[in-house]
């Protein structure tokens, strides 16, 4: 779990088998960082400044525990709150809703924090993390977190290239410089702007000057040292941060001042002069942090800026500053997932893992023999039990199950997905030596499934062509059903060789797990078939017209059975359609259905192979919603 407390808003998201779920905080994607302290010592979490504003006299309001970290404690002073106390709670709090969210324990927590906290702050993090009950925290500074995320939407840094982070989301905005290192960034400088006041205040004053007389009470109350500590104060400074996020997505945004004057209507342009202050320090602020870090404009490969809500202008004033086009995030959880993936990278992909395999047994080939011999009896059925025309000593017509070969077809395919599965399980070679160096379990999939796509697709049109020959008949139709059944999973496998490589090494477990094929429903499918068509052509072990239409109800009910389990892993759903289908199936059976019901098993085992693709898709790419967009943006620039 990674848990930004970096900005103006905590955000949360768990990492599990590589995929990077967002956690909400009491129904919310971000949390306010504000506690509130009851009498009696109860704390209360998650509270903003307008909440604050009811609560009772007795009651304490933080606005966020970080700020009080590295304070001296007065021991004396029995009302002054404990801030790691504080911080254990928010991170207790947290991880909570996430434990119940992922419906899992949290095993791993990963913290960002500002890139001004050095070791007092940073352990104090580690000792609430500590009283929260977890061990102590990776711990990893925004800049890096936000040109982590960065990479996730596909902007590329070259080894040893630096990158401009600012992040302008809180107070004070920061500048960063990083260099790309091997086990991640090296920060070479930092810098922080600083102004007499906040924006909000900033714009706060700019919004009474221009809306108010110069005799109005408002205008002393505004220019007050401690305007947050009044109420008329806070509500406003409230109202401006409210109308600050609608202008990120409309022209203008109302600000409610105290009654009974009327609310002003404020623009962008409004915000850019009143921010004017902090616009202005970009140059000499970009040039000072450079010439820090001892590097020019022509070293910085991007510039990534987490801008200031309603403040346009800031990417602007950043871009005529450094020469590049800055890459915003604006993301709630961007720093979360940023340094949740800088974390995990130790985990690596299946591409540079080597999983413990065991040796090939015979047991191994179980499954894989047994589809194979499945497949290979409904070839030999559909072929001996084919009805013949013949006129003299030619063939002129060929009677049999297209939809059989076709099944057969698949059967070569499954069973390719079968020994594919023992590659990145079992060791095949013996013990690696250092010329001949083991393969990683990515080479592993990536040479099984390969060899499954193009190995099954051949086979599969061999049983096309040997049809053809058996019957002394054309085989293009043949050749068609059983290569067209096989073809879609042949895809599927291609597909999984070339992105299984990227999967989290932590998730290739339960994904091997996934990729075995069900033997048991593949035979059951088998024995279903080989039943229908014995029933219809009266061949072994079916002998007389009495006993066909039950064996054949009895093969037709086989089959919508596999069907059922083929189609859903879950348990719910197979109970519920396997009965339905079995009976279905069974009542439908006739020559002219069996065609049908055979399709529809077809369709099943496609689909099967769809799912497993689309799962290895999900956790070779956890974020591929983000990129898509962040690619349009760029064609729309």
């Amino acid at each position: 779990m990674s848990i930004d407390l970096s900005s103006s808003a905590i955000a949360a998201t768990v990492s599990r088998q590589g995929l990077k779920i967002p956690i909400l905080i009491d129904g919310r994607l971000v949390m306010p960082p504000g506690v509130v302290i009851g009498p009696a010592g109860e704390i209360y979490v998650g509270l903003d400044p307008m909440a604050a504003t009811s609560l009772p006299v007795d009651h304490r309001f933080v606005d966020n525990p970080t700020d009080l970290l590295g304070r001296p404690i007065n021991t004396a002073d029995t009302t002054q709150p404990d801030p790691v106390d504080l911080l254990a709670t928010v991170l207790r709090h947290v991880t909570h809703h996430a434990a119940v969210q992922v419906n899992g324990p949290i095993t791993a927590l990963t913290v960002t924090v500002p890139p001004s906290w050095g070791p007092r702050r940073c352990g104090h993090v580690s000792e609430a993390a500590t009283r929260a009950g977890f061990p102590p925290p990776a711990l990893v500074t925004a800049p890096a977190a936000l040109a982590a995320y960065a990479t996730i939407l596909g902007v590329t840094v070259p080894a040893g290239s630096c990158v401009l982070i600012c992040q302008a989301d809180c107070e004070p905005a920061t500048l960063t410089v990083l260099q790309t290192a091997a086990d991640g960034y090296r920060e070479l400088a930092t810098q922080q702007i600083s102004l007499a006041h906040d924006l909000d205040h900033l714009i706060a004053h700019h919004v009474v000057r221009t809306a108010t007389t110069d005799s109005d009470p408002l205008q002393a109350i505004i220019t007050a040292p401690k305007i947050d500590q009044a109420d008329v104060g806070r509500a406003l400074l409230e109202s401006v941060r409210t109308a600050r996020q609608l202008l990120t997505t409309q022209d203008q945004a109302p600000i409610l001042l105290p009654a009974p004057r009327q609310p002003a209507v404020i623009t962008r342009h409004d915000v850019t002069a009143a921010a004017q202050p902090l616009l202005d320090q970009i140059p000499d602020a970009v040039d000072g942090l450079l010439d820090s870090a001892d590097v020019d404009k022509t070293h910085l490969a991007d510039v990534v800026l987490r801008p200031a809500p309603g403040v346009p202008a800031l990417a602007e004033a950043l871009a005529a500053a450094t020469g590049k086009t800055p890459t915003l995030i604006d993301h709630p959880h961007a720093l979360a997932d940023g340094a949740l993936s800088l974390t995990t990278q130790q985990s690596s992909s299946a591409g540079a893992a080597r999983l413990p395999r065991v040796r090939l047994r015979i047991s191994d080939l179980t499954g894989a023999l047994l589809l194979g011999a499945c497949s290979l009896v409904l070839l030999l059925q559909a072929i001996l039990s084919a009805y013949i025309t013949t006129f003299s000593t030619w063939v002129v017509g060929v009677r049999t199950s297209l939809p059989q070969l076709g099944t057969a077809g698949a059967l070569v395919m499954l069973t390719a997905f079968a020994v594919a599965h023992l590659a990145p399980t079992t060791l095949l070679a013996g013990t690696p030596t250092a010329s001949t160096p083991e393969p990683t379990t990515g080479s592993l999939i990536r040479r099984g499934y390969l060899t499954t796509a193009v190995g099954g697709a051949i086979t599969a049109a061999l049983y096309g062509l040997a049809t053809g020959t058996a019957v002394e008949y054309d085989y293009t139709p043949y050749l068609k059903w059983t290569l067209g059944a096989a073809l879609p999973l042949a895809a599927c496998a291609a597909l999984i060789a070339a992105t299984a490589p990227r999967i989290p090494a932590n998730a290739l477990p339960t994904w091997l797990a996934m990729t075995r094929p069900a033997v048991t429903h593949a035979i059951t499918a088998t024995a279903g078939i080989y039943l229908m068509r014995a029933a219809i052509t009266l061949t072994t072990p079916i002998s007389t017209n009495a006993v066909a239409p039950i064996v054949g109800s009895i093969g037709a009910a086989l089959v919508g059975i596999a069907t059922a389990l083929t189609i859903s892993r879950r348990r719910t759903i197979r109970a519920i359609t396997a009965p339905g289908l079995a009976i279905g199936y069974a009542l439908v059976f006739t020559v002219d259905t069996t065609g049908a019901l055979i399709v529809g098993y077809l369709a099943a085992l496609t689909w099967w192979g769809i799912r497993l693709t689309a799962h290895t898709l999900r956790l070779a790419f956890p974020q591929p919603g983000t990129a898509l967009r962040r690619l349009a943006d760029r064609t729309g620039g």
